[in-house]
């Protein structure tokens, strides 16, 4: 018999293994009797050296500020939140896009629209600053409107295009094999399938050289403030322009909510599917999604058929064949989804000002504020982050980052950053701020 002989520890090899988990708490995260999870309290200045690491938080020398974060590692918690900042030499001068996509369901199809809508825009101005000489605000907001429809329309009619005239006719098993990802020529036809099934919500905002601004918002759990001198659309895409005033940032309120729980949608949707008890079923559309503006989701814009036969038919990871079915009963009068997009027209103030655009991770993370008090903290901390960072390098959406996840309070920060769960513990958050007459 072999037998294994392990000396007791030292004295100082045991002070050494205390001092290796010193730096280690447990939570249950909120969710009583679960857990605990392990989590690692970060001093600083490792702690926001790590914030910025982990959020890839970025500086851009037209002006802006970023953070995009999800701290779970897994693979298939990444984010789905995209951004885009671009600066546009046309014939008028310099413009200024930038944009915030919430992908949901999958990363196809706002990976598209990343790729695809700004160029859109980008092109459609170019031909319109050529051919006229001082282009109406009111034009241009055509142009951002009519570019969303536009792509989203691409979206479906792409994947209409791969199929046979007639669904009837065809046998699922030819279905499968059309879209087969697997097999060789079919990894095209399951893209275009892809992006058709999932979506993304949008905020963007276009800013001219005339002090123009236009805001774009497409989907997603909207309340528009304008509280205290900001512009402001709280849960999910969010944009805010903000304003200071005799040393005061202000803000005031605008626009609608784009889900189920604004009475205004909510009565839309019922006037356009009338006698429909389950266009709306706990505040989701036919009971499965919050947003009523989306680019994508086309199953929930086509006929019933298309869910039952096609979609139940693609072998993918999100949706399974038996809720396509059950879904595809309520389906009776699409679209459900509508891409129709708020587009509004700013004057931006001559004082300094800053755009803040940002997913629904910013509502949820962090403080549980309710929409108005949301709104005063975000104006007073990113106005106290650009005073800040006239006199020296910061990064305003850092800042404001850092505050949401916690502030000064470091070991909810550290918790909010490193606690070891395997599902995502927080929404993907991205902020994007644009700075204007503060900075040199």
């Amino acid at each position: 018999m072999n037998i294994i002989s392990l000396p007791a520890a030292s004295s100082s090899e045991n002070l050494q293994a205390l001092a290796e988990v010193s730096d280690f708490g447990l939570t249950d995260m909120g969710y009583s009797g679960q857990g605990p999870w392990p989590y690692r309290i970060l001093q600083e200045p490792l702690l926001t050296e790590e914030l910025a690491r982990m959020s890839k938080a970025k500086s851009y020398s037209s002006g802006v500020d970023v953070v995009s974060l999800q701290p779970c590692p897994s693979h298939v918690s990444r984010s789905q939140d995209r951004y885009v900042v671009e600066q546009w030499a046309l014939p008028d001068g310099d413009w200024h896009f930038n944009g915030v996509f919430d992908g949901h369901l999958n990363h196809h199809t706002v990976d598209f629209v990343v790729r695809s809508l700004p160029n859109d825009i980008k092109e459609a101005l170019q031909t319109v600053e050529t051919s006229e000489t001082s282009t109406p605000p009111a034009r241009i907001s055509e142009i951002l409107h009519a570019a969303i429809l536009r792509l989203d329309n691409a979206i479906s009619s792409q994947f209409l295009d791969i199929l046979p005239g007639n669904l009837q006719e065809v046998d699922d098993s030819d279905i499968r094999r059309l879209f087969h990802s697997g097999g060789s020529g079919d990894t095209a036809n399951f893209e275009i399938a892809a992006r058709s099934l999932g979506g993304t919500t949008l905020v963007l905002s276009l800013t001219d050289s005339r002090k123009n601004l236009w805001i774009v918002n497409l989907g997603g759990e909207l309340t528009h403030y304008l509280a205290l001198g900001a512009v402001l659309m709280l849960e999910d895409c969010q944009a805010v322009l903000g304003y200071r005033s005799h040393g005061t940032w202000r803000g005031a309120r605008v626009n609608c909510v784009h889900d189920a729980k604004n009475h205004s949608e909510l009565l839309r949707l019922r006037r356009e599917h009338p006698n429909e008890d389950e266009v709306v079923r706990d505040n989701r559309i036919i009971g499965f999604l919050e947003p009523t503006r989306a680019i994508g989701d086309t199953w929930l814009k086509l006929p019933a058929l298309y869910a039952s036969r096609v979609y139940s038919n693609i072998k993918q990871p999100w949706i399974s064949p038996e809720q396509f079915h059950r879904y595809a009963q309520r389906i009776r009068t699409p679209p459900y989804v509508s891409n129709v997009p708020d587009v509004h027209h700013h004057v931006l103030p001559d004082s300094p000002y800053f755009i803040l655009l940002a997913s629904d991770g910013l509502s949820s993370a962090g403080q549980q504020l309710n929409a108005q008090k949301s709104v005063e903290r975000w104006v007073k901390v990113t106005g106290e982050a650009l005073d800040s960072c006239s006199t020296k390098n910061c990064n305003a959406a850092l800042c404001l980052l850092r505050d949401v996840m916690g502030g000064e309070d470091v070991d909810l920060v550290s918790r909010n950053l490193t606690v070891e769960m395997e599902e995502k513990w927080m929404d993907d958050t991205t902020i994007l701020i644009q700075v204007g007459c503060i900075r040199g």
